[in-house]
């Protein structure tokens, strides 16, 4: 055993440590030590060595060392330091250890599954598409979604995650990591590098599904979890391949799970559920999993929500990711019945425009405001017009804009429906036949006539507050935006407030819906202001 001693003699001070014998060597040292020579301050011999001294037999004492001279070296050269306190070593909590046992676990048994996805997109410039680019995704997808530098020319490149789905090679990721990708690699967690293919992408869920050219025989599919079962406070992991790196694991809780609202909206229309977690969310981390402690897909990652309070991310629920990709497999499409009107929140509007609904009789408490119609829609052909309330649909009661997108999504493309609205403070009723969800292709006429996609409502200071904006805040709230419409493709998003138009303020919803109709030529340059601040958007029809 090395033990650290300070033995004393009347002109030696000698320190033992690590096997070696430390001499802080006085004038009386010569007659010792025969070759000291004048100026030695210590000499260090081995405690083993045949030509070692006596061991001085004076009685040990705990003293401290000599300090050292003024401006002399606390540790002279060649001189061994003394040895430090060194903090206690403490026994890990078997609960403490349990939880990182798990968590390793985990991590080991998804890794096989979690891939990253490469892409490339030969066009980014082009007008024709809605190609992944910094300015035509959604200002809460940009962070999630890596690009290379804004001035490069072709190919475009971004990097996301995915979740190896099954033994053919098909993987499931987020429609914004492959939108429009002219090339797609992935890399698995061997290091393999494999080429693969988009087989479909649905934009109503932000759900697409990328397939392994030449899947190798030894794939790991991941094990799917029930997003239904999921209990607020339990840990999860969020895994995947942020900022450039691969396999990298966050661990949080699950924070909330919920319906889609005014206050959380995610990438996909008819992603109508959500779950929150405060793992660590990167860019790159966009279609990989979050993960339960039973190493089971619970959800898919796609963004993240900064505010004063932090940040949370968002995951779309697997239980509604897998019916998505098992649709795109099938079909490469997803089909949806829609009923063609752009709706918002009765409780949303101002006062006076709720008192202006009931006019000739009882306004409305709650239901779904009718700010937009597609035209040749079922609801349009119908005779639903824009400032109905829709109340009830069938049996059920609807309270919220969001109670008509789920309800609809829940029945067949040629269903028959009652609808119940209020119009003029009259309670009403018409049957509709839903439709099959066009592709985007036809934009919504919302807001007026002025073709731009968007329904906007006159902020209000509960509203503006809502938005994680002052109170005093005057403008145009963005309600809805329409699929594939020039506001969607300029980036605009729902919860963003318009206050200038061609550097004139639209204090109301009005004065905004007028200057967007105004009869001026080209794009409109709009300001918009949300949580993290203003920015200017071209928006072009």
């Amino acid at each position: 055993m090395n033990i650290v001693r300070r033995l004393v003699t009347s002109n030696i001070t000698c320190w033992a440590a690590s096997g070696l014998l430390l001499l802080s060597l006085g004038s009386g040292c010569d007659r010792l030590f025969p070759h000291h020579k004048p100026g030695d301050e210590s000499v260090s011999i081995p405690l083993d060595s045949p030509t070692s001294p006596p061991t001085p037999t004076a009685p040990v004492r705990p003293d401290k060392p000599p300090p050292a001279a003024p401006g002399a070296p606390a540790h002279p050269a060649g001189t061994p330091a003394p040895a430090a306190t060194v903090t206690a070593k403490l026994e890990i909590p078997a609960e403490a250890r349990a939880l990182s046992r798990a968590f390793s676990n985990v991590a080991k048994a998804m890794g096989p599954s979690v891939v990253r996805i490469d892409v490339e997109v030969a066009h980014p410039d082009r007008d024709d598409d809605d190609a992944p680019t910094p300015e035509r995704l959604p200002p809460q997808l940009r962070k999630f979604f890596q690009f290379g530098d804004p001035g490069e020319q072709a190919p475009q490149r971004g990097t996301g995650s995915g979740v190896v789905l099954d033994g053919a090679g098909n993987i499931v990721t987020n429609r914004h990591v492959v939108s429009k990708a002219t090339k797609v690699s992935v890399t698995l967690s061997n290091g393999a590098e494999l080429s693969a293919h988009v087989v479909g992408a649905d934009q109503q869920t932000d759900v697409a599904v990328v397939r392994l050219d030449r899947p190798p025989a030894n794939l790991t599919a991941a094990r799917i979890g029930d997003s239904d079962k999921l209990e607020v406070g339990e840990w999860v992991l969020a895994v995947g391949s942020p900022l450039g790196l691969d396999q990298t694991v966050t661990a949080g809780i699950l924070s909330g799970k919920g319906r889609v609202g005014r206050h959380v909206q995610m990438s996909g229309e008819r992603v109508r559920s959500y779950i929150q977690t405060d793992a660590k969310i990167n860019p790159g981390n966009s279609g990989g999993p979050l993960v339960n402690l039973g190493a089971e897909v619970i959800g898919i990652n796609t963004l993240i929500n900064t505010g004063p309070g932090g940040a949370y991310g968002f995951a779309i629920p697997i239980n509604q990711v897998r019916r998505v990709a098992q649709a795109l497999i099938k079909e490469g499409r997803v089909r949806y019945p829609y009923l063609g009107v752009l709706l918002g929140d009765l409780r949303d509007l101002p006062d006076e425009q709720r008192t202006a609904l009931g006019r000739a009789g009882n306004p409305p408490t709650e239901g779904a405001f009718v700010s937009g119609l597609t035209p040749s829609s079922p609801a349009a052909s119908s005779g639903l017009r824009m400032g109905d309330v829709i109340v009830g649909l069938d049996k059920q009661r609807i309270e919220s804009a969001g109670d008509v997108v789920d309800y609809v999504s829940e029945q067949a493309i040629g269903g028959k429906i009652q609808v119940q609205y209020v119009r003029d403070g009259k309670k009403n009723a018409i049957s509709v036949v839903l439709a099959e969800l066009p592709n985007g292709e036809q934009p919504a006429a919302i807001g007026g006539e002025s073709g731009y996609g968007l329904a906007l409502q006159t902020v209000t200071p509960p509203l503006a507050e809502s938005l994680g904006l002052r109170r005093d805040t005057k403008g145009a709230a963005i309600v809805e935006i329409a699929a594939g419409s020039p506001a969607e493709k300029a980036g605009l998003s729902a919860g963003e407030v318009i206050v200038e138009i061609d550097r004139k303020a639209t204090p109301t919803a009005e004065d905004a819906e007028s200057a967007l109709r105004s009869g001026r030529r080209g794009g409109r340059l709009l300001r918009v202001r949300g949580p993290n601040g203003a920015r200017f958007v071209t928006l072009e029809k």
